[in-house]
């Protein structure tokens, strides 16, 4: 029986088509084409390849059918995701239940050290707090809950399990772009150690900061209260929501930015050029990494 693509395949199929004809025209550095809310193209002077790079939610379904879409129309010769290889091959042996296990195991472990952040700050400091750290205090204290909620801790999700079954089905190589997860895991730890022993400087840190995007503040309120997150998690992958969210951990919290989203765009981007240089490529990554990757890409491609 066939299956009728989706309006959104459909509108999909025909951006692709119009920047694939597009670029016979155009000089191809720099040149990164956003085709849709969630996909970027990205082609390079120095690497014959063109790399569909897609924005994904981690806990999303609709993120699991966008990335089969893609793959299925690119017919890509490499699919590059944002696992290292021991993620990848824990996550193609695992059930939904023991990945979900993992995740909880992971946010267990930091759950005490964000606990206590602020907890010895003396009331006459407290009562001087800015207006914003009514949000972002609870957000720190609950945020291994969040990030397990969202998928961030623990193995990645099912769209992660869907690229790589994708890529079998089809034939094609899979690259696994990210670093090390025990090396991320011990550089946040430490991050999160020297803010938790430091707390005068981390309220420093955030009363510098802007308010909290509303879009992070009404998920920790639904998070927190344990409801269920799935509509403004769709809501937050596309490229602009996405970009709005990792600016404000960028300012917010620059020792957690720098170890969950710097040195990882700047490692994708290289395992890309490096591992990724000749056809096409779909790359599977969540949404608060497309904005870095794009620009260590066009870094590299100038350097």
């Amino acid at each position: 029986m066939m299956t009728l693509p989706s309006f959104g395949n459909i509108l999909l199929r025909q951006a692709i088509k119009s920047t694939s004809q597009a670029s016979t025209f155009q000089h191809r550095r720099h040149l990164i084409t956003h085709i849709s809310p969630t996909t970027s193209l990205l082609r390079s002077d120095t690497s014959d390849n063109e790399v569909y790079l897609l924005g994904t939610a981690h806990v999303s379904q609709a993120s699991n059918e966008e990335v089969v879409d893609l793959i299925q129309l690119v017919k890509p010769k490499y699919v590059f995701v944002e696992l290292d290889a021991n993620r990848a091959a824990q996550l193609r042996s695992s059930s939904n239940s023991a990945s979900k296990n993992s995740s909880n195991n992971m946010a267990d472990s930091f759950n005490s050290l964000f606990k206590g952040i602020g907890k010895g700050l003396p009331p006459n400091i407290l009562q001087q707090l800015p207006p914003q750290m009514n949000n972002v205090l609870p957000m720190l204290q609950n945020a291994p809950q969040m990030m397990s909620r969202m998928g961030w801790l623990g193995s990645q999700g099912a769209e992660m399990k869907a690229a790589l079954e994708e890529a079998e089905r089809i034939g094609a190589t899979c690259v696994y772009g990210d670093v090390d997860f025990e090396i991320t895991v011990r550089e946040l730890r430490n991050a999160m150690m020297g803010m938790a022993t430091n707390p005068m400087k981390l309220m420093q840190m955030i009363g510098n900061a802007p308010s909290p995007p509303k879009e992070l503040a009404s998920l920790t309120s639904i998070i927190l209260s344990g409801g269920n997150p799935t509509q403004i998690i769709e809501a937050v992958k596309t490229r602009e929501q996405a970009k709005q969210m990792t600016k404000y951990v960028s300012e917010a919290l620059p020792p957690l930015y720098k170890v969950m989203i710097t040195k990882r765009d700047v490692h994708m981007a290289k395992m890309l050029k490096k591992h990724c240089s000749d056809g096409k490529v779909v790359a599977v990554v969540g949404a608060g990494h497309v904005e870095g990757i794009e620009r260590e890409w066009e870094a590299l491609d100038n350097s």
